[in-house]
């Protein structure tokens, strides 16, 4: 069974406590959101109706009272209008005037002279009527007075008209004062459901705050830590499940411990024999040729010559030895690296200096390098950066016996600093490309094989890692990072 490694659960709760919302994406919002609409949503569809219903009453009984006003001031006109008896008409025109919400009222014969009206300046003359025709409701939003009218008939001829009009100030005060009462009432009906809502989302939502804070427990490593489970409905039976989860995970975490712990152990002892092995590999050969080096001095066979030669032999192989273990005690006690800002053209140009005067007698060498202008510094530690490119740089010369170009280029990439190292040499077989960068794998005479490991360990130190592209006869490029920006 593939169980999890110690942290990675730590790292995997500790990326879900990360996740912080407002207010306004919470669940509690939308569950409290969601009541409070809908029941917002009745309660404005309720009133409204109940609002337009009053409205539709209110219109039809001030029409109704005017229709039998004006049907009333009709019958009661005709005697005095057929014998133009102007004191009875204007003594009726002041009653109907008297009337509520009465604005106008006027009378008219069949020839359109006024023999009675509210106005004084229009009795006696021939004018057009107040009112064309009878209006409905709705009126224009401008227009405040319902205009009624009703024509005189006597024997099927008319003999006259009735104008009338009806001031629908009071009523307009009247629907103005239900609909503000009727927004009064939802408004309140909406702090009543939010706060309805609230409780409610705050009841519901309160087993899955205890869950989030016992989340935010385990994510710092607290696994015997459990959810209250009293409610029997849904997040109930969740705080159930998840408390499950968390003894499952407390065990599984218990026995991945000791599953990485007894692997780590064996990795270790692996390694440490596989070094043990490798290392008295590298170590035969040139002691037992200091062995037998020590065995001829020893004896008196040897002429001056070959006395020489054995001595030379024997200096070779020993500083050979001394090379192996400085190597590996450097690649096995690698300090931490200590970032800081510096000048990385002036460490390349430094580097390329030196080894140029080293390697150009008898070659045709040639170097190039170019540093992008937002590209010459960055964050790194200067010793092991300088090691690196070093190693790197020396490489590539080794892999140029007879010259070449040496080409190194740094350019920003992604907020960090790429840096390029390109010669022209033999380059490297595809099938050792995948082992170069082991300990003691290397295919030059003479080395260790641990260069490129150290290299390695220093950049991956540094958050980065060696890339290798290389095609034999043609040449090699290698490529690290550096972080630009602290």
């Amino acid at each position: 069974m593939n169980m999890p490694e110690p942290g990675n659960l730590s790292i995997a709760f500790a990326d879900t406590a990360k996740i912080t919302t407002g207010f306004t994406q919470t669940l509690r919002f939308r569950l409290m959101l969601s009541v409070a609409l809908v029941h917002i949503v009745l309660m404005s569809i309720f009133v409204t109706d109940a609002i337009r219903e009053q409205s539709d009453k209110i219109q039809a009984e001030l029409y109704s009272r005017g229709r039998s006003l004006v049907a009333l001031t009709t019958v009661a006109s005709t005697n005095a209008l057929l014998t133009e008896d102007l004191a009875a008409l204007a003594e009726i025109i002041h009653r109907v005037k008297s009337q509520p919400d009465v604005v106008y009222c006027e009378i008219t014969d069949s020839r359109g002279r006024v023999l009675g009206t509210t106005y004084p300046e229009r009795l006696g003359k021939r004018l057009p009527p107040l009112a064309a025709r009878s209006e409905q409701f709705p009126l224009a939003p401008t227009d405040h007075v319902l205009d009624l009218q009703e024509r005189i008939r006597i024997a099927g001829q008319t003999v006259g008209t009735v104008t009338l009009g009806l001031s629908t100030v009071r009523m307009d005060s009247a629907l103005t004062r239900t609909w503000r009462e009727g927004m009064f009432f939802i408004l309140a009906a909406l702090i009543v459901g939010s706060a309805a809502a609230w409780a409610l989302s705050l009841l519901t939502t309160r087993g899955l705050r205890n869950m989030m804070e016992a989340v935010r427990k385990i994510s710092r490593g607290d696994l015997d830590v459990r959810v209250p489970t009293s409610s029997r409905d849904e997040v109930g039976m969740l705080a159930v499940a998840f408390n499950h989860m968390v003894a499952s995970l407390k065990h599984a975490s218990e026995e991945a411990a000791r599953e990485h712990e007894q692997r780590t152990q064996a990795e270790r002892l692996a390694c440490v024999g596989e070094m043990s092995a490798t290392i008295a590999h590298e170590i035969r050969n040139p002691l037992s040729a200091i062995i037998n080096s020590v065995n001829l001095l020893g004896g008196d066979t040897l002429n001056r010559e070959d006395r020489t030669q054995v001595i030379s032999i024997l200096n070779n192989e020993s500083g050979r030895l001394s090379r192996i273990l400085s190597d590996f005690l450097e690649f096995a006690k690698m300090r931490e690296s200590e970032l800081a800002r510096a000048d990385l053209k002036s460490l390349i140009e430094e580097i390329a200096h030196m080894l140029y005067q080293d390697h150009q007698t008898g070659k045709n060498l040639r170097f190039s390098i170019h540093c992008a202008a937002d590209a010459q510094t960055a964050f790194f530690d200067h010793d092991q950066i300088r090691q690196v490119l070093w190693n790197l740089m020396l490489n590539a010369l080794q892999s140029m016996p007879e010259g070449g170009e040496l080409s190194v280029t740094t350019q920003p990439y992604r907020e960090k600093i790429m840096v390029r190292i390109t010669d022209t040499g033999c380059g490297i077989a595809p099938d050792f490309q995948k082992n170069i960068l082991k300990p003691f794998v290397t295919s030059r005479k003479g080395g260790t094989g641990l260069g490129l490991a150290i290299v390695q360990r220093i950049l991956v130190q540094h958050g980065t890692q060696l890339d290798i592209k290389s095609t034999q006869g043609v040449g090699t490029e290698v490529s690290f990072q550096l972080n630009g920006i602290n």
